[in-house]
């Protein structure tokens, strides 16, 4: 069981990283916020806070006319979205002084697979993207099949791009180890934990010759970044770690730090996920 911190232990240590922050650094964060206008303002609370350069939002289950541009320009950032059925929509969050050169809204030359739960963009030389993998439960709108596919578009995407900066963050719906679950045998055989689904991750890392960063950097700690929303679960820690950053292999020695932030899983209204946060020194031309 994770011993909780004080809120003043939390904030002592969100000032201490801030102040330690180089100027240069680029600090991404990825979220699956389950609904941006459900978790509006702790997304503002996190977006004031700590004012990272770029963030990763997954299932922000939010049409296009609805979306907050303007409450999010107000703060500071420019935002990409792209909205996809009900239940998905996945966004990029860009701070102000920051310049994206391009944008991307296809997976694989594929508007309609990624409608939703798949969206890149390049700034300061760096591809960023983020991604919503369907979970592909049988009471969802992608299958298990459809899952597989989804993830394989993802290897074709990347395959070929190794020597990019490039990281991928977002909700992959699948614990790619044991050590990523906290109780195997009553996952076994899920939609998080199938051998079909690990084993298109794994591919997927070694097509595209990626790193998963957070386990690279914390090889012997659970990292769990969800929790189920029952009571107990969370402070239990009863959790899966699924939301992933992978970088290219060229990124990864700039990746200084991975860490899953515990605050906006806690207080009033949180997601049942909480944030993973990246940070990189800047890429070498």
């Amino acid at each position: 069981m994770r011993p909780e911190r004080s809120q003043t232990q939390r904030e002592g240590e969100h000032e201490m990283e801030r102040s330690d922050m180089g100027q240069d650094r680029i600090r991404v964060v990825s979220w699956n916020v389950n609904g941006i206008r459900a978790r509006w303002p702790r997304l503002v609370e996190l977006l004031s806070e700590q004012q990272p350069d770029v963030v990763c939002l997954q299932e922000t289950r939010c049409p296009e006319h609805r979306f907050p541009y303007g409450e999010l320009r107000d703060l500071g950032y420019e935002a990409q979205h792209s909205c996809g059925r009900s239940g998905a929509g996945v966004a990029i969050l860009v701070r102000a002084d920051h310049e994206v050169d391009r944008r991307s809204l296809a997976l694989d030359h594929d508007h309609d697979m990624a409608a939703g739960r798949w969206l890149q963009v390049t700034l300061d030389g760096l591809t960023i993207s983020s991604v919503y993998v369907p979970a592909g439960s049988l009471d969802e709108e992608y299958d298990a099949e459809a899952k597989l596919a989804f993830l394989e578009a993802i290897a074709r995407q990347v395959y070929g791009e190794q020597e990019r900066p490039m990281l991928i963050t977002g909700d992959f719906n699948v614990a790619p180890t044991d050590q990523d679950v906290y109780e195997p045998t009553w996952l076994e055989d899920s939609s998080h934990t199938g051998a079909a689904e690990r084993e298109s991750v794994r591919e997927l890392i070694a097509e595209g010759e990626l790193v998963d960063v957070y386990r690279r950097l914390h090889p012997q700690e659970r990292g769990y970044t969800c929790w189920d929303q029952r009571d107990g679960h969370y402070a239990r820690d009863y959790g899966l770690r699924i939301d992933l950053a992978l970088a290219s292999e060229h990124l990864t020695p700039y990746v200084t730090r991975c860490d899953v932030n515990h605050t906006y899983r806690q207080g009033r209204k949180p997601s049942n996920h909480a944030p993973l946060e990246i940070e990189l020194e800047p890429v070498a031309a």
